[in-house]
């Protein structure tokens, strides 16, 4: 007799590096994501990180990152940013997800206000998922550098041809939603990104790789509505005192109040905050 299986839906943090802020971000953002979630939606959250002794206490399961993998991924500290596309594909293969799975890859500057749930909606085997689409590249000045360094240039990548397309866009990371039959597209993403670290000098080319290898073969929707972020230097610098303090004050809590917590803490900067982080960086 076969067994009917639910599909699978994974929430995926990659966390690395020696800094408090990413792990705490990675906590307070599931934390907000669980928040919406019900005992009958049977979402799994993995970490992938350098230190899971840290995810201990809290319903995830946790993939470990060693030195011999964070030092190839990101050829050898050259470019960091690699280990995202490195480390989704690593997750995709060490949870032998089926055709109908789907998989959540999310920054650890996010966080929810609503349900997140419906992201998982957007996510089907012709259509993947980004956080925004941040314009296209001939229309935009501060992309100009692909432009300037593309532009007139073939690439080839197993015996197929890339060029710099007028349609072409940057589409922004912090959130990718993928399924197991876009796997080999992330194979052609990291070529590509490879490519481009020789000649591009722009950190944004692990989100243009993936979005212009995804486009070869699917769709690309936005998922913005439904996430909250703090990317930015100055919310940064703002929400992560915030969080840090949550937790140092909350360490002996259950889960369930922590839950209940981390979706009342308000880490939007007041207006007066805003205009005193303005004015000291004129100041300097």
């Amino acid at each position: 007799m076969s067994i009917n299986t639910k599909p699978r839906k994974v929430l995926l943090y990659i966390v690395y590096g020696e800094e408090s802020v990413y792990y705490d971000g990675a906590i307070f953002s599931f934390l907000t994501f669980l928040n919406w979630v019900s005992c009958n939606d049977d979402i799994e959250i993995i970490v992938l990180t350098e230190k899971p002794e840290l995810f201990d206490s809290y319903p995830v399961k946790t993939l470990s990152i060693s030195v011999a993998q964070k030092k190839e991924w990101s050829l050898n500290g050259k470019y960091h940013f690699r280990i995202k596309n490195r480390g989704l594909a690593f997750v995709m293969d060490e949870l032998k997800l089926k055709h109908r799975d789907k998989i959540l890859f999310l920054d650890t500057d996010t966080y929810f206000h609503k349900s997140p749930l419906p992201l998982f909606d957007l996510i089907n085997s012709e259509q993947a998922l980004f956080y925004l689409n941040e314009g296209l590249i001939y229309e935009r000045n501060r992309f100009h550098v692909y432009v300037k360094y593309l532009e007139g240039k073939k690439i080839e990548i197993d015996g197929n041809h890339y060029e710099l397309s007028r349609k072409s866009a940057i589409w922004g990371s912090l959130m990718v939603g993928l399924m197991p039959n876009m796997r080999d597209s992330l194979e052609w993403a990291d070529k590509l990104m490879l490519s481009f670290h020789k000649i591009v000098p722009a950190h944004t080319i692990e989100p243009f790789s993936l979005s212009e290898s995804l486009l070869r073969k699917y769709k690309l929707v936005e998922g913005k509505r439904f996430v909250s972020l703090y990317s930015t230097s100055r919310k940064k610098e703002y929400a992560s005192k915030i969080i840090t303090n949550f937790f140092n004050t909350n360490s002996a809590l259950s889960i369930s109040k922590k839950i209940a917590l981390a979706q009342k803490l308000k880490i939007k900067r007041p207006l007066l905050t805003v205009l005193n982080q303005r004015l000291k960086r004129l100041i300097k």
